[in-house]
């Protein structure tokens, strides 16, 4: 009787256990592997645990039709083999879906372009929405993944090949040389038929938005985990983390620390200070940094010249690792930043990656002087301080436009704290400040 009611309550702890692990992953976890190439623009080929899969994708719901070939043509183009984090869908217990041949995947993070797959096809200058089902519980979905969707596609892609072969022939033939009156042949040079001229308004406006789009307002995707490069400082037992280098700053820092006490050795902590390594800081649902006790939550650490991670690092101590609890508002999927423009006026390069801005009229968004973080030039120049100073010579003090990235609360996305100007528009020079760069470099602007 007792052995009977002592199974039903390990039975009962069990579930309560497995119904929280479910809750505690989220509806994706993350597999480090190798992008490798496509199968289509919704199927990747990927190694993952040192095997060669397929990893299918959610759909992809276009503003315009697409021709899967070419899409996927123009995509290979631009996308080379490179490390990457996928998002999987896993059964509830941690273990990834794997259903007709196929894992499955909400998103992936490419490390080298530093953008997931997603805001990579954005910045192609495709226009999608993402299907909200998952890929293996979409049926009509699968069934056009698994049985011919393909084939179809294939036909369909000869018969337009073939069109536009027949197209080809019949401007290549001779016309007939009659003459046919039209309304171009009676209106003054120049002058454009109310019709056409119609149309003439829909596509100037159409330019004009695409073209002051950029400046405006857009939707940046980011990863809900950022990858941040430094120096290792002094860590705690407590698992603090001080005198670290970060993209430049000191800031503290924060990770999960192992269960045990006295797990920090003299050794251990000698062997790791000064390393180089990437802190993974994590980010919450509406893309802000995490803080546990006023210090930056770092998710994960990889040590690049050990080749280890965090985990690997403390198991090849002898130490067992204890893994981070997920809280509700840590981003799990990839989050949407608005871009807002805010005038005022370049003050120069103050690094690297840093640049000074002040700003006349008030803005909930900024502060009346700023140290905004911006992309450091591409190619970088050879002597960076020459390039600076000479660049600060001709543009600092001069107005510009700051495209701003700002959270879904509508206040400031912040990199440790500090502002990120997406880009830089110089309104004298009809320039963005990539475009003046590159000018500079090349010697067109002196």
């Amino acid at each position: 009787m007792l052995s009977n009611k002592l199974l039903k309550y390990s039975l009962f702890l069990f579930l309560i256990c497995l119904n929280y692990t479910a809750i505690g992953f989220g509806p994706t976890i993350t597999e480090n592997g190798v992008f490798k190439s496509l199968s289509s623009h919704q199927i990747v080929m990927a190694e993952i645990d040192d095997k060669l899969v397929k990893v299918c994708m959610p759909e992809f719901i276009f503003d315009e039709k697409v021709n899967a070939h070419k899409l996927k043509k123009e995509i290979e183009n631009h996308l080379k083999t490179q490390k990457a984090v996928f998002h999987l869908y896993h059964d509830g217990l941690g273990s990834p879906v794997k259903k007709g041949g196929m894992l499955y995947a909400s998103d992936f993070y490419l490390k080298d372009l530093k953008m997931t797959y997603t805001g990579f096809l954005h910045k192609l200058g495709m226009e999608f929405k993402i299907s909200k089902t998952p890929p293996h519980k979409d049926k009509n979905y699968m069934r056009n993944i698994l049985y011919g969707n393909h084939v179809a596609q294939k036909r369909k892609e000869q018969q337009e090949t073939k069109d536009e072969k027949e197209e080809d022939k019949k401007e290549k033939n001779p016309v007939s040389n009659m003459r046919v009156t039209t309304i171009w042949d009676v209106l003054p040079e120049g002058v454009i038929p109310p019709r056409i001229r119609k149309q003439q308004k829909l596509i100037d406006a159409k330019i004009k938005a695409l073209k002051n789009r950029p400046y405006k307002k857009e939707v940046v995707v980011i990863d809900p985990l950022r990858w941040a490069s430094g120096l290792m400082g002094t860590i705690n037992e407590d698992g603090t983390i001080t005198d670290s280098n970060v993209e430049g700053q000191r800031p503290d820092l924060f990770i999960t620390p192992p269960s045990n006490q006295n797990w920090l050795s003299p050794q251990m902590l000698e062997e790791i200070k000064g390393q180089p390594c990437e802190f993974v800081l994590q980010l919450t649902k509406t893309g802000h940094e995490v803080k546990v006790n006023n210090k930056y939550y770092v998710r994960d650490i990889y040590f690049r010249k050990l080749k280890l991670s965090w985990q690997e690092w403390l198991e090849k101590h002898g130490i067992e690792f204890t893994q981070p609890r997920p809280k509700p508002n840590y981003a799990t999927n990839t989050i949407k930043l608005n871009v807002e423009l805010v005038s005022g006026t370049f003050k120069g390069f103050k690094a690297v990656v840093l640049c000074g801005a002040e700003f006349t009229k008030k803005s909930p968004l900024v502060k009346e002087k700023e140290t905004l973080r911006i992309f450091p030039p591409d190619p970088m120049p050879k002597r960076f301080v020459a390039f600076a100073r000479k660049f600060n010579q001709l543009f600092s003090g001069k107005s510009a436009d700051f495209s701003l990235l700002v959270c879904s609360d509508g206040k400031p996305y912040t990199e440790l704290g500090q502002k990120r100007a997406r880009r830089i528009y110089f309104p004298e020079k009809k320039a963005t400040m990539k475009m003046l760069e590159y000018q500079l470099m090349t010697g067109r602007i002196k």
